[in-house]
């Protein structure tokens, strides 16, 4: 299974790259595909965790199985934006939401081009004072293929990034990697900025799981939401995630 992206941050593959939890590995691996531009995958490889406690939070809810803490490849990113304000104070649970595709990209089974739309929905949503805080969980779990609409097809969101941040990253694309024509030396300045910026101090061309760009109020934890579903969190009253902010989630697949 493969995942080929039709545009993005093209950078060279790297190797094999593989986190491991007590009771999970994640691992991020080049598949065999032709050609030389092969994409990545991601994958979550979930064990059996009969030790691990359901999480406090919510009585009842499953046990999550550990995330590790790792950086994932810029070429197992799949890239999308959101197309109008998502409002922790306005967004019920159950609510549906959707991000637009930002490139195309084809995957077994399903090919999702550029402005596609793909969906989650809301699994909490809280907004309170004195003090102020808010919570909004997220997951995603279906996605307008070209040939299927509203396939499923479980995604995990990884990363998020501020308007701001995502129109300064994409204007340091270097040559080559979003079709402009810039010399060299700004290709290498611009590789290396968007590299910081996506993983600060981490290897290059990758993402660290977790990332949040931009929104320094807000924080991102995996699998904190109900049914372990991605949980942000806010030290406002609210969560705004504005139009233009990009999310980055990764195709998930259990054996």
């Amino acid at each position: 299974m493969h995942v080929t992206p039709r545009a993005f941050i093209r950078v060279p593959r790297i190797a094999c790259v593989a986190g491991v939890a007590m009771f999970a590995a994640l691992s991020v691996c080049p598949l065999r595909a032709a050609g030389p531009s092969m994409p990545a995958f991601i994958a979550l490889h979930l064990a059996a965790s009969p030790a691990t406690p359901p999480s406090a939070y919510e009585a009842g809810q499953p046990a999550c199985t550990p995330i590790p803490d790792m950086d994932i490849p810029v070429s197992s990113i799949i890239e999308a934006k959101v197309t109008g304000t998502l409002d922790s104070e306005r967004l019920k649970v159950g609510k549906e939401i959707w991000v637009k595709m930002i490139y195309g990209l084809d995957y077994p089974g399903c090919t999702l081009n550029e402005g596609a739309a793909l969906y989650g929905r809301v699994t909490e949503s809280v907004s309170q004072r004195n003090p102020d805080s808010s919570l909004l969980s997220l997951v995603f779990d279906r996605a307008d293929c070209q040939e299927h609409g509203k396939k499923p097809m479980p995604l995990r969101l990884i990363g998020l990034m501020g308007p701001n941040e995502s129109a300064r990253m994409h204007d340091a694309v270097p040559m080559g990697l979003n079709g402009s024509a810039r010399n060299a030396a700004n290709a290498v300045r611009g590789t290396n900025y968007v590299d910081e910026m996506l993983n600060p101090g981490g290897p290059a061309h990758t993402v660290h799981a977790g990332v949040v760009l931009g929104e320094p109020r807000l924080k991102l934890d995996l699998e904190g939401g109900p049914l372990c579903s991605a949980r942000i969190s806010s030290t406002n009253r609210s969560i705004q995630l504005e139009t233009g902010t990009e999310v980055f989630l990764v195709v998930q697949s259990t054996p």
